[in-house]
Parts: C-alpha cells; structure tokens; sequence
C-alpha cells in the first residue's frame, strides 16, 4: 500500500558509507551502510554475482534492512525476485513500479509503493523523486542520515526542478553522466536508438549532468559520482573533464563509475576516501 511514513528500527547505528557494486547498461546496485543498517539500492546484477559483490567486501546480502528500487528495468532489478526468495527484505519503489514487478515478487514479498511520503530505516531516511525516463514510475532517491544527504539520480532525460533543488542540498551526488553527444551521434546505434537516449526520457548526457552540478552554487557538496558512463558512447575522461568544469574552483571530489568493476568505496564521515576510479 502507498506510504506517508514507514519506520524501521535497527539495532545499532554508525558513520555513513556507499559502495557502488555496479554500474551501467548491463547491472545497477548501490550500497548505503551505517552501522548494522545496509539499504540497496538497485538489484541489477544476478543473484550470483550480487552474492559475490558482497562477499568481496565483507558482507552478506542477509544483512540487508532494505531495498529502494528506481524503476523496473533489468539492468536495476534482476536480482529481486531470486534475492526475496532467499531473504525477507523489505522492498519499497514507486506503485507503477511495484505494479510491473509484483508477478514476478514471492508471494510473500514484503513491498510498499513510495508515494509522497518517505521510508525511515534509521539512521536514514529515504523519500523520492519522480522523474522522466521509459519506464512506468521511476524515480531518483535522497537518502539523509545526519549531516549527510546522498541523492542517487540514474537513468533520467532531464533533471526536474524537485532534483535540482535536492542536488543543491546533497553532499554527495550518485548521477549519471551517460554520453558525450557528439560521440553519440557518431557511432554505431541506429537513429531511434539514439533519439530515444537524448530525449527527456533517455539518459543525461556530460552536458546536462554539468548544468546540474554546475546549478548547485557553492553549497555543502563534497562529492560526485559519475554513474552508468555507456561504454559506447562515452570516454570517462569527457564525463570527468566536462564535472570538473562545472565544479571549478570547489573542493568537491568527482569519482568514476565503471562497467563491470565495482566502486568508488566512499566513508562519508571523512574527507579521505577510497576509490579504485578516483581522479
């Protein structure tokens, strides 16, 4: 049922930190850690492979308060269905969302739409934000806990004003920086494939990601990580120079996602971080 507020209570609290599992056309996971609290978000890589994701640093997917999931695309949920059979994780997603996946949920999944309220799975506090993109309901999250505000925002067209004014609020930004234009419209897609990654419900290009960093003004921002770069049309080095850009003259550190190689490690209780992809 849609939501106003849901609280769940963990056992124990502590500093904040974010694991970027996956990253890109192929499988999306996010992981939020405070404490004994671990929220997903996304479940994009195979059961097997997210298994192994957490083995690599330590951790368990049974350990899981919970899962936020943006929309219903594979590449963000294919894992669902077989990780709720092997653990009774609580599942929250727009109700358009819920909508398309709830045939393919165990019977006894535990899922709740996110309307215009928001979800507290203490420390954090989770609400979303609707935005455009060819799915049914997706959605960007922010994610508070304490001094710190993560906004994930993947897989959008445009940035509406709701996440522009979030961003501006954020500490760290998870957003995509999908495609450099020119790169786009020389290769090898065909022409509706490139139409509908650059219309208002596509994906954001160097560009537009740098108009919204760059709308941030000079607030409390102290990173930024480039997420879900295409291997086809884009070079990490157009997506890090064109945020650099547009964050010129702030002490913001830009991290790079890349495909099939997890990270950035980020503990955003300190100003050292660790990164794989670090530039």
């Amino acid at each position: 049922m849609p939501l106003s507020g849901f609280i769940l209570h963990p056992s124990s609290f502590g500093d904040m930190h974010l694991r970027v599992l996956a990253s890109g056309s192929k499988a999306n996971v996010l992981l939020l850690r405070s404490g004994a609290t671990r929220i997903l978000i996304d479940a994009g890589l195979g059961i097997r492979k997210l298994t192994a994701a957490f083995e690599e640093i330590g951790d368990s997917p049974d350990c899981l308060s919970a899962i936020f999931l943006t929309h219903e695309h594979a590449d963000h949920a294919r894992a669902l269905s077989r990780l709720l059979r092997r653990h009774p994780i609580p599942v929250f997603a727009s109700p358009g969302t819920l909508e398309r996946l709830r045939p393919k949920l165990p019977e006894r999944a535990q899922a709740s739409a996110m309307t215009e309220g928001f979800v507290e799975v203490e420390p954090f506090r989770v609400h979303s934000i609707p935005i455009s993109h060819d799915a049914a309901d997706p959605v960007a999250y922010v994610i508070a806990s304490g001094d710190h505000r993560v906004v994930v925002a993947t897989d959008l067209g445009e940035v509406p004003d709701a996440l522009s004014r979030a961003l501006s609020d954020s500490t760290c930004a998870v957003i995509e920086s999908n495609h450099d234009e020119d790169l786009l419209e020389s290769g090898p897609y065909p022409r509706i494939l490139k139409d509908r990654i650059r219309s208002s419900s596509g994906h954001l290009s160097n560009r537009q990601t740098a108009d919204a960093l760059a709308a941030c003004g000079r607030n409390g921002l102290q990173h930024v990580v480039l997420a879900h770069i295409s291997a086809e049309n884009n070079d990490p080095e157009l997506a890090l120079n064109s945020a650099r850009r547009a964050l010129e003259g702030r002490d913001v550190q830009i991290h790079l996602t890349a495909q099939g190689v997890p990270g950035p490690y980020l503990d955003l209780s300190l100003t050292q971080t660790y990164s794989n992809h670090e530039r």
